[in-house]
């Protein structure tokens, strides 16, 4: 028999976040970064596909974890990641 450890209080954060998607896109530009991550994994699990989107398109560091993707591959939730980042490019000025 196995004890698992309650959740962290940046893991309950975040699943309130996501318990109402429309405060969850709002939310994304006052979001501290150290969220960004496990928000992004949780968003990816659970089917979040507007608020994936979303933090593909705000994602504040050099590397975005599409492994995080690979371990369940669902290709509807690799397909929002991409369209995010056709978004994101089609947003930024290129010369």
């Amino acid at each position: 028999m196995s004890i698992q450890s309650p959740p962290t209080l940046l893991e309950l954060a975040g699943r309130s976040l996501l318990s109402n998607n429309s405060r969850a896109l709002l939310d994304l530009e006052d979001l501290p970064i150290e969220l960004f991550p496990p928000l992004f994994v949780e968003a990816c699990s659970r089917g979040h596909t507007e608020v994936l989107k979303k933090m593909v398109q705000a994602w504040p560091f050099t590397r975005l974890p599409l492994g995080a993707l690979m371990r369940k591959p669902q290709l509807e939730m690799i397909q929002v990641a991409l369209d995010g980042l056709d978004m994101l490019l089609v947003q930024q000025d290129h010369p």
